[in-house]
């Protein structure tokens, strides 16, 4: 956000800056939604959809991994009742007591190598998407800057953008042109 509040600061001082005959000429200032074509390109859909399966893979795994628990957790059950049961003799209850301890411990370190997993996996997901997520807004960027020579623009800015403090980042722009749409459309043109 720090570096868009000075690109903000430094054009706004080009454009106070410039000298009699470049006033007459207009700058010419550019609006994009960066929000919008990251959201509208198709390899950010197919992105999301690839970081679905692999959630849903996730989940399978750690059903998978939980079933162990569960057989351990039935065994704790069954291991109770007869520790307490005044029906067997008291060498057994103890026996059955210790056994119930030691399924209490084995199901804690199930647990905690489940909870683990899904920590690590989630941490992976996330790494993935990001690296993902910075490709695809280089794509877009790049896009955006041949956009903006081609047709001319001095400035472009994200109209998405916000300050430190949530503010819109760009207010008002009276003669500013949005061409987010022509963006998106030349992006998919890649579509399969």
């Amino acid at each position: 956000m720090k570096h868009l509040t000075r690109i903000f600061a430094i054009s706004a001082a080009a454009a106070l800056t410039l000298s009699g005959a470049q006033a007459q000429d207009a700058l010419k200032i550019g609006v994009v939604d960066m929000t919008r074509v990251f959201e509208e390109y198709h390899k950010t859909k197919g992105a999301q959809e690839e970081l679905e399966t692999r959630k849903e893979g996730a989940r399978e795994e750690v059903e998978k991994m939980e079933q162990p628990l569960k057989e351990v957790a039935d065994k704790i059950k069954g291991l109770q009742a007869s520790a307490s049961d005044p029906a067997i003799s008291a060498e057994l209850r103890q026996s059955k007591a210790k056994q119930f301890e030691s399924e209490v411990e084995k199901a804690k370190g199930l647990q905690k190598e489940i909870i683990e997993f899904a920590r690590r996996r989630e941490s992976q997901l996330l790494e993935m998407f990001n690296r993902r997520r910075d490709v695809l807004l280089a794509e877009i960027s790049e896009g955006v800057k041949t956009r903006s020579v081609k047709d001319g623009y001095d400035l472009v800015f994200d109209k998405s953008a916000r300050s430190t403090r949530g503010v819109p980042f760009l207010l008002y722009s009276k003669d500013a042109r949005d061409f987010s749409g022509e963006i998106i459309t030349e992006l998919n043109a890649s579509k399969p």
